[in-house]
């Protein structure tokens, strides 16, 4: 007989009998080749007990590429749960950015604990960038970077990368500043290394080096790293002064964040609520739901002010469903193309009304297409009643058009106004389109009919 394999038990498997055996020891070698995002995975898996239990084997260095690759909710209940002392050491370990990442998410006392415990200088250091704001280039730029004077060689420059190649990562890029701290110029790290040793870096550096200024959105600074494909960007202040640099790793963190914002948004939801408890869940959904609540009190109202109209024609009841539902399905289309534009570049303040005309044409056209398909329908089923099938077929015509419109221009304005565009979607975009809808269907019944 054919030997039968064995299964291959899964990481998550094979953790949890050694957990379940408290071999921690075996727990440690199983950790110990693999990738903090993995082990992460993991601890995300397991009850609040055991995540605290099995983080607290890891060492310093790793924990604190672990705690950073954690979901919210499980960071969350780890920052709970963990001593000061056992927070300090493992906040030591990380770059300026993650360190000020990880203080903003602890209490007062736990924040002043911590930052009276590092070293003064790491301290000044995470308190400046906490003054900018989250979602801006000094909000997640970080300190730490290879700077030298114009005057430098080469030889020198490289034996400062020797000796601080242990405090930082991912160093792509010397940045060549005076003596006020203002960039002059950059030199990639190829370059240096293909340079002679005595070369300066006034000799080898590129001029006018493309920078990012302080206050810049997070967003367009994603699409900056985008349009020139860069993997590290200067950060400066309005006088030029390097404040700081951002590396592709943030960027990726800033993309998932950004898109996983708009895919909320579009939900008419402000954040991820599957972990949250039931009070938070409710509570948090209220108001958008509220928006939708309203707008279908309006639409109610509208219709009794028709009432006479659909008693008369009953048939016009029929076909209000489906001509909300066309018209709402275009807006939100509109809405996540536009807005995605928007998130890419690909919408500008340039080509707007370009956009906007483009976008009332596909909606024109739509409309003509079924609403023909539904007017042929509407026929059908009420031979006797040729007025129903042209009512039927101009209301999806001039319901699809202003959805198209409406679902186009709301984020064009909302990002108008700076505020983020996918706000404009999820309910207040379904809310108009059952108004204006309701108002075109049974206004046009009323002008055609009686």
């Amino acid at each position: 007989m054919q030997e039968v394999k064995k299964k291959k038990q899964t990481p998550l498997a094979t953790l949890k009998d050694l957990i379940s055996r408290n071999r921690e020891f075996d727990i440690i070698d199983l950790f110990s080749d693999m990738h903090p995002a993995d082990i992460a995975d993991l601890i995300d898996e397991l009850d609040e007990e055991d995540r605290l239990h099995l983080f607290t084997l890891l060492d310093v260095d790793k924990a604190s590429d672990v705690i950073l690759e954690l979901s919210d909710n499980s960071r969350e209940q780890l920052i709970e749960d963990l001593s000061n002392e056992q927070l300090t050491d493992i906040i030591e370990e990380m770059e300026s950015d993650d360190k000020a990442d990880i203080i903003a998410e602890l209490s007062d006392d736990q924040a002043k604990a911590v930052l009276d415990a590092i070293e003064p200088e790491e301290s000044q250091e995470v308190k400046e960038l906490l003054r900018h704001p989250e979602d801006t280039a000094g909000g997640i730029m970080q300190r730490e970077l290879i700077s030298a004077l114009p005057n430098a060689t080469v030889d020198e420059v490289i034996a400062e990368i020797r000796r601080l190649h242990t405090e930082i990562q991912n160093i792509h890029m010397v940045y060549v500043v005076d003596n006020r701290r203002m960039l002059v110029g950059t030199v990639p790290l190829v370059n240096l290394i293909l340079s002679k040793p005595d070369a300066t870096m006034a000799q080898i550096m590129d001029f006018d080096p493309m920078t990012v200024p302080v206050d810049m959105d997070q967003e367009q600074v994603a699409n900056l790293f985008k349009r020139y494909d860069s993997m590290v960007m200067p950060v400066v202040d309005e006088q030029g002064i390097l404040l700081g640099r951002i590396t592709v790793d943030d960027v990726v963190d800033i993309m998932e964040e950004e898109a996983t914002e708009d895919m909320f948004m579009l939900a008419g939801a402000e954040e991820d609520l599957l972990s949250s408890s039931v009070i938070r869940n409710a509570s948090t959904r209220i108001p958008w739901l509220f928006v939708s609540w309203v707008g279908g009190v309006l639409a109610t109202f509208l219709i009794r002010g028709f009432e006479t109209t659909i008693s008369k024609v009953v048939g016009l009841a029929a076909f209000m469903p489906i001509i909300l539902g066309m018209g709402g399905n275009v807006a939100s289309q509109a809405v996540a193309l536009i807005v995605r534009g928007i998130a890419t570049g690909a919408s500008s303040t340039t080509n707007f009304k370009s956009i906007v005309i483009k976008q009332i044409g596909v909606g024109i056209l739509l409309g003509a297409m079924f609403g023909a398909m539904l007017g042929a329908i509407a026929f059908f089923l009420y031979p006797d009643e040729l007025r129903i099938s042209v009512v039927v077929a101009l209301s999806i015509l001039i319901s699809m058009s202003l959805a198209s419109f409406t679902g186009t221009l709301l984020p064009i304005l909302f990002y108008k106004l700076n505020k983020d565009p996918a706000v404009a979607s999820g309910p207040f975009v379904t809310t108009a389109m059952d108004i204006m809808g309701v108002a075109a269907y049974l206004g046009i019944a009323v002008a055609l009919i009686f």
